[in-house]
């Protein structure tokens, strides 16, 4: 087959047309809400992580980075538990994550993808360059072993995708169009990064994440994605200080790679949006319904 159609029909949610919620979660005033408690959350762990790490001995390293790995983890996880009790409570049944299943070719095409945009975002993201104290405030937060490497790599991706593409971008997108639910989710992608050196690359990331989700109806290509430009970005961030920049690593062939990855991107999107039809979800069903009646 060239092409890709999910239906899928989700039991946990009302089959019964007449039970459908005139209004699924979320909606914008809900996002806002959502990023302001998000706030709140990552304050307490804060403080819990400042009280555990304050009195964790020097000796055991291995148990202040396990616990940078779970505290760095467990705002997204406050958030996704608190989004799944809104979404019951306004719509009587809680969301659920799509899961669904991609094609083979996908995984390859999406990696490459990733490798190409990282280039891309990098010379977004030095419109608006990092200072060097916050540079290095980023390499204390991140060092360089193997807890860090599952934090960025495996749990972000992971997780954030859950949040922000298979609950708040699955909701937006009964409640607006495509183009303005994928621009309401990158907003909040965005704005959870909570500092603009990665907030602005992390906004045109996830329009494409956006994007790649409203075809597939699934959180695993953007998970895929996803770890793969977090995998690019943390290698370069471990990159001696002489070189944190591709334009030193590539030197004069710089923008010829920069002019070749924007093609390889941009190709890999016509090569995906042919072969990847958008998928047909129960809500989708139960609205194309509603018009009949």
């Amino acid at each position: 087959m060239s092409e890709i159609t999910n239906i899928e029909l989700n039991a946990e949610e009302p089959e019964n047309i007449a039970l459908a919620p005139q209004t699924a979660y979320p909606n914008v005033t809900s996002v806002v809400k959502l990023f302001f408690v998000y706030l709140v959350f990552l304050i307490i762990i804060a403080i819990i992580a400042a009280i555990i790490f304050m009195n964790t001995p020097q000796e055991f390293p291995a148990v202040k980075s396990i616990f940078k790995v779970l505290m760095n983890a467990a705002p997204i996880l406050m958030a996704i538990q608190y989004t799944l009790k809104r979404s019951e409570k306004q719509q009587g049944y809680p969301s659920t994550i799509n899961y669904n299943k991609i094609k083979g070719w996908l995984i390859p095409v999406l990696i490459i993808a990733a490798a190409a945009f990282s280039i891309v975002l990098e010379r977004i993201s030095v419109l608006l360059p990092m200072p060097l104290k916050i540079r290095e405030i980023f390499e204390r937060m991140f060092t360089r072993d193997i807890f860090s490497f599952m934090s960025v790599v495996i749990i972000a991706p992971i997780i954030e995708e859950i949040l922000c593409r298979g609950i708040i971008l699955k909701g937006l997108l009964k409640n607006y169009s495509p183009n303005k639910a994928i621009f309401i989710s990158a907003i909040l992608f965005s704005a959870l990064h909570l500092n603009p050196w990665q907030a602005i690359p992390a906004f045109f990331g996830g329009l494409f994440l956006g994007w790649i989700y409203n075809k597939t109806q699934s959180v695993i290509p953007g998970m895929i994605f996803h770890a793969a430009i977090n995998t690019t970005g943390f290698a370069f961030l471990f990159l001696g200080n002489s070189k944190q920049d591709l334009p030193d690593i590539f030197g004069k062939m710089y923008y010829p790679v920069l002019l070749m990855s924007a093609l390889v991107f941009t190709v890999s999107c016509i090569f995906i949006n042919k072969k990847v039809k958008v998928a047909v979800t129960n809500q989708s069903l139960i609205t194309n319904l509603q018009s009949l009646i």
